[in-house]
């Protein structure tokens, strides 16, 4: 852990709730366990794993009183312990992968043809891995995806662009030069767009075969 999230002082807290603030739709409030635990969608075991952790307990009752715990408190402590956990476990990966270079002699920045078999497998599973987590939080869009939306967009454009001169027509009356005039214009922006989505594309050629990756490739 980068830092020790057991036992926060009252300071410490804040600069927590500082850092994690609530959701803005979420009103704080102070829960019993049970209630903490349907909030976070998560058990009551879970919720006293997190309190023996160090999570910020406002008042541990007793003789029949339940525990009270606020909210603010208790999600500031848990997004900061996530945020910990997710920064060690990226820091171990790269300690394995860089481990592996030198067991065989290599060092940072040497592609992965310079391992071992099973050592690149191993090294690729965990890119992959993280590549289907960034998608899975929106956070990598698959070429194709972006196509479609490209198309999808270009569509919407050109069609109302090319209805657009019409429906102007009909509800006034122009003279048929401005019309005239109005078909060009949509025309010009319809091509400017497809030209502005294919320069896009030769921009971001697809590479079909790489020789050679480097350790830390995104």
């Amino acid at each position: 852990m980068t830092e020790n999230l057991s036992d926060l002082t009252e300071s410490q807290i804040e600069t927590l709730i500082g850092r994690y603030p609530l959701p803005e739709s979420v009103i704080d409030c102070v829960m019993t366990r049970e209630e903490l635990a349907d909030a976070f969608a998560t058990s009551l075991p879970t919720i006293t794993e997190w309190m023996n952790k160090g999570m910020p307990v406002k008042d541990r009752g007793g003789q029949g009183k339940p525990y009270q715990l606020q909210l603010s408190h208790c999600w500031a402590w848990r997004q900061a312990w996530k945020a910990s956990e997710d920064l060690r476990s990226d820091q171990v990966k790269k300690a394995q992968a860089a481990m592996r270079l030198a067991l065989v002699g290599g060092s940072t920045g040497d592609s992965l043809e310079a391992l071992d078999p099973k050592t690149r497998r191993e090294i690729l599973a965990v890119q992959i891995e993280q590549e289907r987590f960034q998608r899975e939080r929106n956070e990598l869009l698959k070429r194709e995806d972006v196509a479609e939306m490209l198309d999808n967009l270009f569509s919407m454009i050109r069609d109302s662009m090319e209805s657009a001169p019409d429906r102007i027509e009909r509800k006034e009356t122009l003279p048929p030069k401005v019309t005239s005039d109005l078909v060009e214009i949509c025309d010009e922006i319809v091509a400017e767009t497809a030209r502005r989505i294919a320069e896009f594309w030769s921009n971001r050629p697809v590479t079909v075969t790489v020789a050679k990756r480097e350790l830390f490739d995104a």
